[in-house]
């Protein structure tokens, strides 16, 4: 049984997009969906994309943070602080995988989003940049983002305090991070949040879907390709590397978030079904008329501002502090 969806349809009260929103998802369709789609993921653009991130470096930032570069061993990121927001990881954190289909993405270009989150939570956000490829495969790529997390641990973060959040693959990450948590007994975070995930990696389904005909910003024909070159054990793609058929039992409560028309809709209803029958306490939300990922595409528009609204609740509803747990 899927939890109910809460439906989100524009700002407020609104039951359409703000003309904001419709503008700058019309401008993604016509524009950069078509772009993507000319680009062949061949090992040339492979060892390009390294320059997205770079270009991104000239987003500007609105909010005021502060940012702490992390080198240390295998963890390098980045710890972005809104005003306010004081040093250490007393009060808690956010551990935030950035998505790009595996092939690119990085700190910049999640930088604006994650001082949203910083501002919205008055908690920490530590970036991981992961390993992706064609440098790594995917298991690497979780095994990168654990380290962050047993980082944030070994200085002082609790569990309780910690969660897990991302967006695209960023939402494959999230989970597959809390189910390797699990596996390598860890203690599970506080809580998981995953926005316009990939969870399955058998695209049948999806690419039969009418989604895949509605989809705005993202290549479905991108997506086996990625699968092939980052998933695949003896010869074939390891649907076992699925978040959905992980070992669901005991993870946090997590937050889904969704667009009605996206490709990955479809994995955000399944794992939210399998997440409640694992007996995890799961938040569906459908958002309509934006883009895939649309908080970290266009952080101010009033749509992301409510989404972001929504996670800084989600997260402040289930973290506890490290006083807290101290004195309990």
């Amino acid at each position: 049984m899927t939890p109910p969806a809460r439906h989100h349809f524009g700002a407020g009260a609104r039951r359409r997009p703000s003309l904001r929103s419709q503008l700058a998802t019309t401008a993604v369709r016509g524009l950069v969906r078509p772009a993507l789609s000319l680009l062949p993921l061949s090992p040339l653009v492979l060892r390009a994309t390294p320059l997205v991130d770079l270009g991104a470096r000239l987003l500007p930032v609105r909010t005021a943070v502060r940012v702490e570069p992390v080198a240390d061993g295998a963890v390098r990121g980045a710890i972005v602080r809104a005003a306010r927001v004081p040093d250490g990881f007393g009060a808690g954190a956010l551990l935030y995988f950035h998505g790009g289909g595996f092939v690119a993405g990085g700190l910049h270009t999640h930088r604006r989003f994650a001082a949203e989150l910083s501002a919205a939570t008055g908690l920490p956000v530590l970036q991981v940049r992961y390993r992706y490829l064609p440098a790594a495969t995917v298991p690497e790529s979780v095994r990168d983002c654990l380290a962050g997390y047993r980082w944030l641990l070994e200085r002082g973060a609790t569990p309780e305090s910690v969660v897990f959040a991302g967006d695209s693959v960023g939402g494959f990450l999230s989970l597959s991070t809390a189910i390797a948590a699990a596996a390598a007994q860890l203690p599970a975070p506080a809580a998981v949040v995953a926005l316009s995930p990939w969870l399955d990696l058998d695209l049948t389904t999806k690419l039969a879907h009418r989604n895949a005909a509605t989809e705005a910003y993202l290549p479905t024909a991108a997506f086996p390709r990625i699968a092939e070159l980052g998933c695949t054990r003896d010869g074939r793609v390891d649907l076992t590397l699925s978040p959905v058929d992980g070992a669901l039992a005991g993870l946090p409560p997590t937050l889904l978030a969704a667009c009605d028309d996206e490709f990955l809709r479809l994995d955000s209803e399944v794992m939210a079904a399998r997440l409640t029958a694992a007996g995890v306490p799961c938040e569906l939300h459908l958002w309509y008329g934006q883009i895939h990922a649309f908080p970290v595409v266009f952080p101010y528009l009033p749509e992301s501002r409510a989404l972001t609204a929504e996670i800084a609740r989600f997260a402040r509803a289930h973290i506890r502090p490290a006083a807290a747990t101290a004195a309990a």
